[in-house]
């Protein structure tokens, strides 16, 4: 697995995992202005960064190319206890970090019978962002249980787990530190339901960090 920023799911995505020379040639910025992607060498290097200055709690993008996905991959979000999205975009390239610069806020439920559903999700800046910065977020905000963990080596300093794998695996004492998405807080309070730790599950639901 790679030792450096990673995107979130279970298997390869080109961009990242593959000739960066290559595919540079034939990129095409989805979001023109707003973030583009930096190629580098090796696998899962490449990165998202920021066109401009944001403000903390600014939008930064939506997720409108967003499509379901049938299953779990590098490339994919989770957005629902069952459910998956394959983004479409180059907010792809936004790597993990556990000290992150942005959230994917996928909370808000899709309009009825929308033909973009990613509409109504958000990336929001968690804090003030350069302009060059890396866009990063917090995997286990989204991520329930990765199919293939990996050892982060993130400039999260202090904060940098060591090893990611999903939200089912972490203590909610770190969770409480983070924004989570909704469907995330269900299943950790269930979770701690189920193991009998009442008060755990309670004070979790207290302290969320949820939009």
């Amino acid at each position: 697995m790679p030792t450096a920023d990673v995107l979130s799911t279970s298997s390869p995505y080109l961009g990242h995992g593959n000739d960066p020379t290559a595919f540079k040639k034939a990129y095409n910025p989805t979001h023109p202005g707003v973030l583009e992607v930096r190629f580098e060498d090796g696998d899962f290097q490449s990165r998202a960064v920021a066109m401009k200055n944001y403000k903390k709690g600014e939008t930064i993008a939506d997720m409108s190319a967003a499509t379901p996905s049938g299953s779990v991959r590098y490339s994919t979000v989770q957005v629902t206890e069952k459910d998956h999205i394959e983004l479409n975009s180059d907010l792809v390239f936004c790597n993990h970090s556990c000290d992150p610069s942005v959230r994917f806020d996928v909370s808000a439920p899709a309009p009825p019978n929308a033909s973009k559903p990613g509409s109504s999700w958000r990336i929001v800046a968690e804090r003030d962002i350069r302009e060059g910065e890396a866009l990063t977020f917090f995997y286990p905000s989204t991520e329930w249980d990765m199919s293939q963990p990996f050892n982060c080596t993130c400039d999260g300093g202090s904060k940098c787990l060591g090893y990611v794998q999903g939200a089912k695996h972490l203590d909610s004492s770190i969770l409480q530190k983070y924004f989570l998405n909704a469907h995330i807080l269900r299943l950790k309070v269930a979770q701690l339901r189920a193991q009998k730790k009442d008060t755990e599950a309670e004070e979790l639901e207290r302290s969320a960090i949820l939009c």
